[in-house]
């Protein structure tokens, strides 16, 4: 048990990205930080804290590459230039502009309850019950979604294959003491904790943007997404969902994990085009492992 914690807008930040007008949650406490991402390449000003500057001057920033690095241009805005803002930030943390932590709503069958985008208005951040965790827990995640066979299958089923693999040489190369945990996580295993979301102290934080930021960086001098359409461009937002995880699961970090509150406008938008190659590929795996007595389908 950690001593108590008390939060307040000037030790923790949690950014809410945003890449377009939209309707935000109540914030009372002030630990909420609205963040426009790829600012620098958006003819739009949200009025809000941008992710390519502080105090309105020219800061250390990947703004510009939001289209393919996604949310990750907010985390590495957080790294490099937060404190100069919030000196005293010790815990530091990330949702979406309609993606929250869910601290009273459960689904027990999937990572997220989905409500009307509407409702945002009405979301209850809980601050008594994350200070409670964050005296019990070092990292918030989201609930992991069970897939039907590994994650390295469902990456490839669903983004470039190779990918994965040129990642994989990587860590093999530059970072060998996560190798081990990598495999772990990537290949032996078959649920995911997505969205790049989490809140968690300053200097985890710092030090997972370090790994991350460099294996990402070497990753864009090998890898070509010239040609990639408009989803599979955002690659690298898509890894950092994986190697979060590889990187919490190696230095042993004590998780608590909530669903996730997904608010949309209207009916709730299904890619069906990978729930179709979901369930192809799952059939067959399916009967591949069971026929030697490996069992990834249990949650």
């Amino acid at each position: 048990m950690k001593d108590k914690i008390n939060l307040n807008k000037d030790n923790c930040k949690i950014l809410i990205c945003c890449h377009k007008p939209c309707e935000l949650p109540p914030n009372p406490d002030g630990l909420f930080l609205p963040i426009q991402v790829g600012a620098a390449i958006s003819d739009v000003d949200l009025g809000m804290q941008r992710d390519d500057q502080v105090n309105g001057e020219p800061c250390d920033n990947i703004s510009a590459k939001n289209k393919s690095y996604c949310e990750l241009t907010a985390l590495y805005w957080a790294w490099k230039n937060i404190k100069k803002l919030y000196p005293n930030l010790e815990y530091i943390g990330l949702n979406h502009y309609r993606r929250y932590f869910s601290f009273d709503k459960k689904n027990y069958f999937d990572d997220a309850v989905v409500l009307s985008e509407g409702e945002v208005k009405n979301y209850s951040f809980d601050k008594t019950k994350l200070e409670k965790i964050l005296s019990k827990y070092d990292v918030l995640m989201a609930k992991p979604r069970v897939y039907p066979y590994p994650l390295d299958v469902d990456y490839s089923v669903c983004h470039v294959s190779d990918d994965i693999k040129t990642v994989e040489k990587l860590i093999h190369d530059n970072h060998s003491a996560y190798y081990y945990d990598f495999l772990s996580v990537i290949t032996c295993n078959n649920k995911l904790s997505h969205y790049n979301m989490t809140v968690i102290g300053w200097n985890y934080f710092c030090k997972y943007c370090e790994w991350l930021f460099s294996i990402l960086h070497e990753a864009e001098k090998q890898i070509n997404i010239e040609h990639y359409n408009t989803i599979q461009s955002r690659i690298w937002g898509y890894l950092a969902e994986r190697l979060f995880n590889v990187w919490i699961v190696h230095n042993k970090l004590k998780i608590k994990f909530l669903n996730i509150i997904k608010f949309f406008n209207g009916t709730v938008h299904k890619k069906i085009w990978q729930i179709k190659k979901r369930i192809k590929v799952s059939l067959a795996y399916k009967i591949n492992y069971k026929s030697i007595g490996i069992n990834f389908f249990k949650s």
